[in-house]
């Protein structure tokens, strides 16, 4: 028995199970096949029209459905068609526009070009973003236009404009041959700065059009002007210590003020008016008026005085009846103490006079005395 890589082999699997096919299972297998398959192939042929109509229904249903890139701006077709057709209204078909259309649309057409000017001067951007995110190259602009201004100032020079056109062309030329030279500059701050011939007339370009929007700004007028009495460096102000006479005046009375006696607060006194609530049994209200406060105050005191003085002559004559009753109960004393006395000394003679009949009384002696 031969062994397997994993093995013996199982050796009811040596054997196959399986029977050999005739002639005829093979021509029956044969002929279920091609039926099946026709009949397929007629089913695939009723469903098609279905899902043709299906797969229409939703590429229509797409088609309709709104785009992003489409859906917020419409119309665009027909705006560009009257754009290019480039009707320009007459004054009298402007009569029809209302005066307030007319007068935003100027109004709007004045921000615009208030706002091409400062993009001129470079002021709409940031000096560091000018030249990155500017779409139109306004140094140029100003560059062509100079070249522009020059070419027809020299065009009426006559048959000699050929040979300074030429000229031109030449110190163009080396000019841009030499843009990369070395070159140095002062700044804004006046330090010197060093860098290449390009760099250098940038940096003059950009103070051109500073100076230039700086003019610009003072003729419009849009922003105040800055003070033309500013003192730049060291100065001694004068005007500190010599002032003008409106100064001392202003001086003058600040010194007043300053050495006047302080002034008293004014009186305040409680106001009973000012709360709502009960007060206790010795509450006074006293006048706001000082005149009436002050003769109420002096009545106070008067009746203060009064039942102080009353009061005092009430102790007195409690002070005299307490001894006038003293007195009237001290005879009545005197007589208890007498009879005391007296009753002493009469038990003291009745002791006395027991004592001598005693020792009067002659009692005999007893027998051993005979």
């Amino acid at each position: 028995m031969s062994k397997s890589l994993y093995g013996d082999r199982d050796p009811h699997n040596t054997k196959s199970k399986h029977k050999p096919i005739s002639s005829s299972t093979a021509a029956s297998f044969s002929s279920n096949l091609a039926a099946l398959i026709s009949s397929a192939k007629a089913k695939s042929s009723e469903t098609t029209p279905s899902t043709t109509a299906t797969t229409t229904t939703t590429a229509k249903s797409n088609k309709r459905k709104s785009d992003i890139f489409t859906s917020h701006n419409r119309n665009v077709k027909a705006r560009a068609a009257s754009d290019l057709e480039q009707v320009h209204k007459t004054k009298s078909d402007l009569d029809s526009v209302p005066a307030s259309e007319l007068h935003r649309s100027r109004r709007k057409m004045e921000e615009k070009a208030r706002l091409y000017k400062q993009m001129k001067r470079g002021e709409h951007l940031g000096r560091s973003d000018y030249t990155a995110n500017s779409l139109v190259d306004f140094d140029r602009k100003w560059f062509e236009s100079g070249q522009r201004g020059a070419g027809d100032s020299g065009s009426g020079s006559g048959s000699g404009s050929d040979g300074k056109d030429d000229r031109d062309s030449s110190d163009d030329d080396s000019d841009l041959d030499n843009a990369d030279e070395p070159a140095e500059w002062l700044d804004e701050f006046g330090r010197l700065r060093k860098g290449t011939r390009r760099e250098k007339e940038r940096f003059e370009r950009q103070q051109r059009i500073q100076q230039a929007a700086s003019i610009a700004v003072l003729e419009d007028q849009t922003y105040p002007q800055a003070p033309a009495n500013i003192i730049y460096g060291d100065t001694i102000q004068h005007a500190a210590f010599n002032p003008d006479a409106r100064i001392a005046q202003q001086m003058a009375e600040l010194a007043a003020k300053r050495d006047k006696s302080a002034t008293p607060p004014p009186e305040t006194h409680y106001n009973a008016s000012y709360e709502i609530r009960n007060r206790g049994t010795g509450f006074y209200a006293f006048s706001g008026d000082a005149q009436l406060r002050k003769e109420e105050m002096e009545s106070l005191a008067k009746q203060r005085a009064e039942t102080e003085r009353i009061r005092k002559e009430k102790e007195r004559d409690e002070e005299e009846e307490e001894s006038r009753k003293k007195q009237a109960s001290a005879p009545d004393n005197v007589q208890g103490a007498m009879s005391d006395e007296r009753s002493a000394q009469t038990k003291t003679q009745t002791e006395k006079e027991v004592d001598d009949f005693l020792n009067s009384l002659d009692i005999p002696s007893g027998p051993s005395g005979g």
